[in-house]
């Protein structure tokens, strides 16, 4: 990570001086607050996580709702962007048809992004990887995505990876 990046996550981390419980209910020492990002450091997150991602092999970003938004729109680079509202339901043109790209803000189990790419299945589209700001996994993350006769892991592209401590 270069010191450009490495300024930007300090700028978000809020650290606690114990463990507290962040919104996923788990409970740590550091929490990302994306929401302090300007659209400028959103890119350049964006940048860093997907940069090498070919802008040919996806059609459309869905963002998770609230905090992956934004940043969908930055993985997205002037593509399209569907929002996966807090209700499960999804906002924006059909996928039918169309690669995709899952994006948030900080991935901690994964579970909200197995969800989705669900979600992105039953609707038509084709799930090719996932990309989030901070990965809290500790490289554990993986996604298997159900295809007619197997099931195929998917790639995680992550600006800071970090273990949930």
């Amino acid at each position: 990570m270069d010191e450009t990046t490495k300024k930007i996550i300090g700028k978000i981390s809020v650290v606690y001086p114990t463990a507290t419980q962040i919104p996923t209910g788990q409970s740590c020492s550091v929490f990302y607050d994306c929401f302090q990002l300007s659209p400028s450091d959103l890119a350049r997150l964006a940048a860093d996580a997907v940069g090498d991602v070919d802008h040919d092999t996806f059609d459309v970003v869905v963002g998770l709702a609230y905090s992956g938004i934004l940043y969908a729109a930055a993985v997205a680079g002037g593509k399209r962007v569907v929002i996966l509202q807090k209700d499960g339901q999804l906002f924006g043109p059909s996928l039918a048809g169309l690669r995709v790209i899952v994006a948030d803000d900080v991935l901690h189990t994964g579970g909200r992004m197995r969800d989705a790419a669900a979600k992105v299945v039953a609707a038509g589209g084709e799930v090719i990887g996932f990309a989030c700001i901070v990965d809290r996994s500790g490289g554990t993350f993986q996604a298997g995505i159900p295809s007619e006769n197997n099931t195929e892991l998917k790639p995680l592209w992550s600006a800071f990876q970090t273990d949930m401590e």
